[in-house]
């Protein structure tokens, strides 16, 4: 009768340590890729935060200080525009007319597209989430009481950038496709390029004589 042998038991810590740092195997080189399935901070839409705030009631707010948050807002509010344009084309995108491995980019850039979509839609929710923070900050009891702090200028400055806000806000999507249109128009196409030949120019120019001065 042959000799019998048993089969070393698997070390629990090493199948573990596999489990969690799986490797990628291309020709000539061993990528170690960080499982992330169930990490939360790859997605937009994590644990809300607290439901009230604590302010100290001696705390004194300046209108002054409230400009920069509404520019963030406006700015936020834009791109969340332009991220949602630019999600709803790419994902009408069809790969296979595109790509012929479901790739996009080039050497260190590349990523697949199924992960870009996914990538777009994560982009547009945590910008619609700041947009909501920042847009009930600006919009708080705290910043417009009742004899309001700050000049006349701050007050009408930070009024109109609300303002403007308020209307990318009505529909972002809206609002950028009509931005993108005015920049494909004819006229707007025309005076970009002459204003790039101006730039280039005066880039010539400067490195020609400068190097004659030299």
């Amino acid at each position: 009768m042959g000799r019998e042998y048993a089969l070393p038991r698997p070390d629990p810590k090493r199948v573990a340590h596999m489990h969690l740092h799986p490797t990628a195997k291309t020709a000539g080189e061993v990528r170690f890729i960080k499982d992330r399935g169930g990490d939360k901070g790859e997605w937009a839409w994590n644990t809300p935060g607290p439901s009230q705030r604590e302010i100290d009631e001696d705390y004194k707010f300046n209108a002054k200080n409230l400009k920069p948050i509404a520019l963030t807002l406006r700015a936020t509010l834009m791109a969340l525009g332009h991220a949602t344009s630019g999600h709803s084309m790419f994902v009408k995108l069809k790969s296979s007319e595109v790509s012929p491995d479901g790739n996009l980019g080039g050497k260190g850039y590349i990523q697949k597209i199924t992960d870009m979509r996914r990538q777009f839609m994560n982009a547009v929710e945590a910008l619609s989430s700041i947009s909501d923070t920042l847009y009930d900050e600006v919009n708080a009891p705290h910043w417009h009481p009742a004899s309001e702090t700050g000049g006349p200028r701050e007050r009408d400055e930070v009024k109109t950038i609300i303002d403007d806000a308020e209307e990318v806000r009505s529909n972002p999507e809206a609002w950028a496709e009509k931005e993108e249109q005015e920049m494909d128009a004819p006229t707007q196409k025309t005076a970009r390029m002459a204003r790039r030949a101006a730039v280039t120019n005066t880039n010539l120019h400067e490195a020609y004589f400068g190097r004659r001065a030299s």
